[in-house]
This record gives structure tokens, sequence and C-alpha cells, in this order.
């Protein structure tokens, strides 16, 4: 049942129309662009605010990126024989781009491969906190001045 609410005034007329009847899968508009296709997804993917998640995970990237030179210059260690902070670095910041991408694309095959990449980034960072955890009880471990008891 459509209802029409008309509202005037002396500068403007208001038409209100309600439609309660409109599909599910209808079109929506995200930053201007029209999305045509599977709009459930891009719906949900949307309410994460995929741009703001990228940004954060490029500069997390490129922040362990530089963490791991100075762990190679210092010395050597599990981290650095493991090689997570080059190549992890490579998945926050390949998972932060395609988040931005799928933002802007508006591409359901973008936003597939984005929550791929999101889910290998948090499995790298699980897989960081364990080695960098190993790496502060080996350093306890060899060095009981730093946290004496």
């Amino acid at each position: 049942m459509e209802t029409i609410e008309v509202i005037s005034t002396d500068k403007a007329t208001v038409f209100i129309q309600v439609n309660p009847q409109a599909d599910q899968d209808s079109t929506i508009f995200v930053d201007g662009q029209k999305a045509t296709s599977h709009n459930t997804a891009f719906k949900v993917f949307f309410k994460a605010q995929p741009k703001a998640l990228g940004t954060v995970q490029i500069m997390i990237g490129v922040m362990i990126f530089f963490i791991g030179i100075l762990f190679t210059i210092d010395y050597p260690n599990i981290v650095v024989f493991s090689g997570i902070t080059y190549w992890g670095s490579f998945i926050y910041i390949s998972a932060g781009s395609l988040s931005v991408a799928a933002q802007n694309k508006l591409n359901l095959c973008v936003v597939k491969a984005s929550h791929v990449m999101n889910v290998i980034s948090a499995i790298t960072a699980g897989l960081t906190s364990f080695l960098l955890s190993i790496e502060l009880i080996a350093l306890i471990a060899m060095h009981p001045w730093v946290y004496p008891e």
C-alpha cells in the first residue's frame, strides 16, 4: 500500500511517498556511486567502514616494516629469522589496499578479495603476536636484569 502526503507552504511544496512493499534488494547509493547487484552484501560490507579499516591497515603495515628494519639492524632474533615483519607488512598493506579499493569500486569480486585478505591478515597478526611473545620470553630468560624478580 503506497501513501503520498503533500505538505505545502508559501515557499515550497514537499511530497512524501512511502512504499512499504519495496524490494529488499533495491538500489543503494554509496559515496554517490550506484551499486546495482548484490546490494545486501554491499550493505553489510559498508557498515564496517572499509576505507577507514584499510587506511589503518596500511599504516600498521608501514610501521611493522620499519620496526622490522630496526630489529634487523639491532640483533638477530626469531622475528627476523621468520621474516614476518616483511611479509607480514606486505599482507597488511595488501589487505588495506583491497579494503580501500572495495569501497571505491563497488565490485563484488573486490569485496570478496578484501574479505579473504582481511582473514589472512588476522591470521598473520595472531602469528606475529605469538612470535613476539616467544621473543619477549627469550629476552627475559637471556637477560634477567631487564625484568628483575
